[in-house]
């Protein structure tokens, strides 16, 4: 009987284990963070003293941010958040299906943002981390450093899929656009430089302890929770109403997430493609894309035969 050589299974099951390394790769994550909750589950935060007893009349100042979930139910948020970063991935580089991208981002938005009242959110959790860079007595929970980490792997790997389907604040706003107009070029540019100076502002708050500005001037976390001072519920309608003519403003011209995001993306393992062997430089994706994504067409990178 001879001997089959070793060389010959190998070459079988290396094209299988190609195709499925973005899988194999969702599930090392999962069971990455899987295994810290696990080690980590008694270091969840406790309440050690009881509150003091400040009398019936006292009332609590007001706070953006809810309590958070503990134990099991923070890392079901977080599994749903690696899975619907999962799904878009596949979506955007696999099946190219724009209806399935608008559903998943209905989904996170029903999830992310009117069941889970948009805690724990990757954009707020910047405060978290930097507060926890500077301060050690402040100890950022496991979940909540997954939360702020998966998008930015996800971005080093496949792109921005976090902005395209997972994130609320970018589905509210994609659900009320009616008819964006197409920003000049130079005006696109100059507004997208704000996102570095917020994320600088909410950098140097968190760090000297002051406020998390990002999660108490978030623009739609006052529609989800139905509560919200009034200045704030200003601002949330003016960011409603101009999303309903420039596509996605917030996400543009003000996220600072999306920064960090966009660094990553430069260096994304895969890549979301058009076919440049058909391209006829017509303009008709450039005109229709209501985010200013694609740039002007231009002779230089027309295909050659």
């Amino acid at each position: 009987m001879s001997r089959i050589p070793i060389e010959q299974p190998l070459k079988r099951i290396a094209p299988f284990l190609w195709r499925a390394k973005g899988a194999l790769l969702c599930f090392a994550i999962w069971g990455l963070f899987g295994w810290a909750s696990f080690i980590g589950y008694g270091a969840e935060s406790v309440e050690r003293f009881p509150p003091p007893d400040l009398g019936e009349n006292y009332q609590f100042p007001f706070s953006s941010q809810l309590p958070a979930r503990e134990g099991w139910k923070a890392w079901i948020d977080t599994s749903v958040l690696l899975l619907a970063l999962a799904l878009a991935a596949w979506i955007a580089l696999k099946w190219r299906n724009r209806k399935a991208m608008a559903w998943l981002s209905v989904a996170c938005l029903a999830y992310f943002g009117f069941y889970r009242l948009g805690c724990v959110c990757p954009i707020g959790a910047i405060g978290n981390i930097t507060l926890g860079i500077f301060d050690p007595s402040y100890a950022v929970p496991l979940y909540v450093i997954a939360f702020f980490a998966l998008p930015l792997v996800f971005a080093l790997l496949c792109g921005r899929v976090f902005c395209a389907a997972v994130c609320p604040l970018g589905a509210m706003q994609s659900l009320v656009m009616l008819k964006p107009a197409r920003m000049p070029r130079a005006l696109d540019r100059g507004l997208g430089l704000i996102p570095y100076f917020y994320l600088g502002i909410a950098v140097l708050l968190a760090a000297v302890g002051t406020m998390f500005i990002i999660c108490r001037y978030d623009p739609f976390v006052s529609f989800w929770r139905v509560s919200a001072r009034f200045h704030i519920w200003i601002w949330s309608g003016a960011v409603l109403l101009i999303s309903m003519f420039v596509g996605r403003p917030y996400c543009r011209y003000l996220c600072p997430y999306s920064v960090l995001l966009a660094m990553l993306s430069r260096f994304s393992f895969w890549k979301v493609k058009t076919t440049p062997d058909k391209c006829v430089i017509c303009g008709l994706c450039r005109d229709a894309c209501p985010y200013g994504a694609i740039r002007e067409a231009d002779e230089e990178f027309r295909p050659t035969s």
